[in-house]
């Protein structure tokens, strides 16, 4: 029996010994970078020596770690845009574990991003062939396998904002027609008015069933837009108009009803900064006539669904009333000057003398039948001693305290300097059972503030001070502890400007005590009764002093007037005007090239006897005459990039003008245009005053400036054309060239002017 253990023994001894052989040399090709070679060795081993644990736990964990460092490294490549590289670590992770679940949904995520990746390709290219539709749908296919791919979500918004803006200039600019019209007509029918001025603008229009047959229309206008003539119209007979393109007119009666099914209606949405939404919905339901807006007290956040031109109002409206609040610093300095004077002077003498009777020296206590042999003996005596008292003392204490505290508008802001003194109550119940309870009073400086900033840039303060100290202890009867608190406190209300600083003093609190100890008669003589008496003279004074000083960190922002006033229109016809709610002003007709005039309206059937056809432009500037006329730039050749400088044209003719418009271009985004002016040459009369128009488009480098007289004049005239003050973003070398000149003389006539050579400005770093 013990020969068959030892055989047993020996046996197990060599089977282990060969599973160590075999997971030290997994462990040294694990080492060496050579995982897999690594596992194959484990796995002739385990097929070997299955019942070996340690062999199979060496196994599955050099395994897992394989596949997870593996994977990590896959995630990394795909991240640094190697996908190739990502793809052939997840296949060595699937070759090794084909269920690994991790490698299976990278290798599907691979692929797919792989597959969007073209579809990304091709949506760039219709975006960029200008074919934005097309390139949406491919978009929004694409991302319903992927809702959160980050380069198909950017170029949908990308193109999406593409489309608002091209649709945005698209419903901003209006009716094509833009040349002035003269219409003269006398009771004539709607339809007959609107069919000639379809003929000579080009228009189309389109009216609605339910407008009267009969409508009769009286109009004399002489040289105005074609869309402020519409305007008028359909406002002076209850009608309303919609654009339905830059071509076609629709126009329908103005009743609710109608407005319902013809107005457009837009959801906007404003997430406020500063203000409530809650106050902003009554501030629009005041001004305009809103539906109720929604409001969102948890986000701040207000939504309108109203017409176009009542949102474009409530948008310049939360402008102007969502403004951030005013916030103020309060530099506080708090003194308390303290000083104390003790003096204690003279000679204290005993203010007594005691006798007492003393126990007869053979021992024993004193009786009665002792006191019959009293003699001087017998008798104690007590005397006090003599004290000289010679003391001065002088005290002088100041306590400082300055914070700092910054506030909002309107709202109090509170200051502690001190300490919280604990009070204690007891409460007995009717059981006998006693507990206590704690509560703090606030002991020291106390400050409450509350600012009010105003416009002119002052503050109104309404301040609280209060200073508090322990004064003594009171223990009652039953053992509690209460506190006697002398304090001093203030209440006032300051305008001060920023920066301006106020003192207040005067909160004074003085003392003056004196006390002597006298030897009777003696010591009440004059002079000499100082010298048989002590006395004590205590005073003590204390002042309290704040000065305050307001900084305004922010205050309201004024608006311009032009931001604070708005010309809205009428009750029934709400929406952005002109100041003084005039339609356009009457202008000369911009040079165009590819677009012919209005031709002359004819009056019509019914107009009056004496009715003149009324006419627009006659002809296109490319077939204008060429006008006597010189230019001249005045400007500098070089200037500093973000430096405003000023650019000059003058001008000489031997002819007189009433009108003269310029058509400028330069390089998109370089030259930007802050103010235009109307030079002396235009300022000779000033009974004739001059009407100027400029834009500035930046998007094209366009600027179109023109000056009109309001009378016509025959002199002959050299001088300051124009100034526009620039302003240069970035540095570069920027040309400014005159690509068109119309020109009208004080007898009426047409024509065109020579352009100068090109204005060329060197700009600087």
């Amino acid at each position: 029996m013990l020969c068959l253990s030892a055989l047993f023994g020996a046996t197990l001894l060599g089977l282990s010994g060969c599973a160590g052989l075999v997971q030290h040399e997994a462990s040294e090709q694990a080492a060496s970078g050579q995982p897999e070679q690594a596992l194959r060795t484990l796995e002739d081993g385990l097929r070997r020596y299955p019942e070996d644990a340690n062999l199979r736990a060496q196994y599955l964990t050099l395994r897992d770690a394989t596949l997870q460092g593996w994977l990590d490294d896959a995630a990394r490549q795909r991240s640094a845009g190697r996908p190739d590289e990502a793809e052939r670590l997840i296949a060595r992770a699937l070759a090794l574990d084909a269920t690994n679940g991790r490698a299976q949904a990278m290798l599907a995520q691979l692929r797919l991003n792989r597959r969007l990746a073209s579809v990304l390709d091709e949506a760039q290219g219709l975006h960029t062939r200008g074919q934005l539709t097309a390139a949406l749908r491919v978009i929004d296919e694409g991302l319903k396998s992927d809702p959160q791919h980050a380069g198909l979500q950017a170029l949908k918004l990308q193109i999406q904002a593409a489309q608002r803006s091209q649709q945005l200039q698209s419903s901003q600019a209006g009716l094509a027609e833009q040349r002035p019209i003269s219409l003269d007509f006398r009771d004539a029918g709607l339809r007959q008015v609107l069919d000639l001025v379809s003929r000579n603008s080009g228009l189309n229009f389109v009216l609605d069933k339910d407008i009267r047959q009969d409508l009769k229309v009286t109009v004399y206008l002489k040289q105005v837009r074609v869309e402020d003539a519409l305007d008028l119209i359909v406002s002076t007979h209850q009608l309303a108009r919609k654009v339905l393109d830059d071509r076609t007119v629709l126009i329908y009666p103005n009743t609710p009803d109608k407005q319902r099914e013809y107005q457009e209606q837009v959801i906007r949405v404003f997430y406020l900064a500063s203000a409530e939404a809650k106050g902003a919905a009554s501030f629009l339901k005041s001004m305009l006539k809103l539906k109720d807006p929604f409001v969102d007290e948890r986000s701040n956040m207000l939504a309108l669904r109203e017409a176009p031109e009542t949102v474009a109002l409530a948008e310049r409206l939360i402008g102007l009333y969502d403004t951030q609040e005013p916030e103020v610093l309060l530099e506080l300095e708090v003194l308390e000057i303290r000083s104390t004077r003790l003096t204690e002077l003279g000679l204290q003498v005993p203010s007594s003398i005691s006798l007492s009777a003393l126990a007869p020296s053979s021992g024993g206590g004193l009786t009665i039948a002792n006191l019959r042999n009293l003699d001087d003996g017998r008798i104690g005596v007590s005397v006090g001693s003599v004290t000289l008292n010679l003391r001065r003392e002088v005290g002088d204490f100041e306590i400082l305290a300055n914070p700092r505290v910054r506030a909002r508008n309107r709202e109090k802001a509170k200051v502690l300097i001190g300490d919280k003194v604990p009070i204690i109550t007891t409460t007995t119940s009717q059981t006998g059972f006693v507990s206590d309870s704690v509560s703090y009073l606030d002991v020291g400086l106390k400050l409450e503030i509350e600012p009010t900033i105003y416009a002119n840039d002052e503050v109104l303060i309404k301040l609280a001070l209060e200073v508090g100290s322990l004064a003594s202890q009171i223990k009652t009867t039953s053992g509690t502890v209460a506190y006697q608190i002398s304090t001093r406190n203030a209440s006032t209300a300051l305008r001060l400007k920023d920066g301006e600083t106020q003192l207040l003093a005067g909160l004074l609190s003085k003392e003056d005590r004196t006390s002597a100890s006298r030897i009777p008669l003696v010591g009440d003589v004059p002079v000499l009764g100082r010298l048989f008496s002590s006395q004590l003279d205590d005073g003590s004074r204390t002042e309290l002093v704040l000065a305050i000083t307001p900084r305004i960190v922010r205050n309201l922002r004024q608006p311009d007037p032009s931001e604070a006033e708005l010309w809205v229109g009428t009750e029934a016809y709400t929406r952005l005007r002109q100041v003084g709610g005039r339609v356009a002003p009457e202008l000369p007709a911009k040079p165009d090239g590819n677009k012919a005039t209005a031709p002359a309206t004819a009056p019509a059937p019914n107009a009056a006897p004496n009715a003149a056809p009324a006419a627009g432009p006659a002809v296109g500037n490319e077939n204008l005459p060429l006008l006597p006329m010189t230019f001249q730039w005045q400007g500098p050749a070089t200037v500093k990039a973000g430096q405003v400088f000023t650019l000059a044209l003058d001008g000489e003719t031997p002819l007189g003008l009433r009108s003269l418009n310029l058509g400028l271009q330069g390089v998109p985004g370089a030259l930007h245009v802050t103010e235009s002016a109307a030079g002396d040459f235009w300022g000779r009369d000033p009974q004739t005053p001059v009407s100027l128009s400029a834009s500035d488009d930046e998007d094209t480098g366009a600027i179109d400036t023109g000056a009109l007289r309001s009378k016509p004049t025959v002199a002959p005239g050299k001088g300051r054309l124009f100034e526009w003050r620039m302003v240069a973003p970035k540095p570069g070398r920027y040309s400014l060239s005159m690509g068109a000149a119309s020109v009208v003389t004080g007898d009426g006539q047409r024509g065109k002017a020579t352009p100068p050579p090109a204005f060329t400005v060197e700009v600087q770093p």
